[in-house]
């Protein structure tokens, strides 16, 4: 089944230039642009690995249709609450599931929603579109100082990484793969329930 997550709030970084430019020993101005884009993109690289928005955010998830195992896995986590799930009906017109027909929860930070009872969900127009969209909200809070130090050291050394090898080997004598240490930070959070 095709879907397609939307990240519908703007991503805050989990650190400042001013923290890497600490961590990193920086003490001048020059390179102060190009440390906030990679302050942004260790931030991306970090939330992509471990499918985690480090900072609370929006979020929208489409789906082609409802799942016929009855439960809808949101892709992103920390899972924190679904405020609406909207469907194109079989007509064609945009409608609202009602929310005491389906509860949303979280197993292991993975948000889930599931019917209640007898409930069903409704059919929709199936000619190939997204017709199914659930708006969640994600993430360890509105502070950088709420996300697991780990994630922050890893978007730190990822920070460095881009900083200190502007490209993703190292030329010696034959081309080497630079060692992440990002990886062995960052397993811990990944979430293997998704697929």
């Amino acid at each position: 089944m095709r879907t397609n997550l939307n990240d519908t709030g703007a991503v805050t970084t989990a650190i400042s230039v001013a923290d890497f430019k600490v961590f990193g020993r920086i003490f001048h101005t020059q390179d102060d642009t190009a440390l906030g884009d990679m302050v942004l993109a260790a931030t991306q690289v970090i939330e992509n690995e471990t499918r985690r928005a480090l900072i609370t955010r929006s979020f929208t998830y489409s789906l082609e249709a409802f799942p016929t195992d009855g439960e809808i896995v949101l892709p992103r986590s920390p899972f924190i609450s679904v405020s609406s799930i909207t469907y194109t009906d079989a007509a064609g017109a945009t409608q609202t599931f009602s929310a005491s027909a389906y509860n949303a929860f979280s197993v292991n930070g993975i948000g889930r929603v599931i019917l209640k009872g007898s409930q069903s969900w409704p059919s929709t127009l199936g000619e190939g579109a997204l017709d199914v969209s659930v708006a969640f909200t994600a993430g360890y809070g509105a502070a950088a100082a709420n996300i697991p130090r780990a994630l922050v050291h890893a978007c730190l050394l990822q920070c460095s990484h881009m900083y200190d090898n502007r490209a993703s080997v190292a030329m010696a004598a034959a081309p080497v793969e630079i060692p992440m240490t990002v990886r062995r930070l960052i397993v811990q959070y990944q979430d293997g329930g998704y697929w």
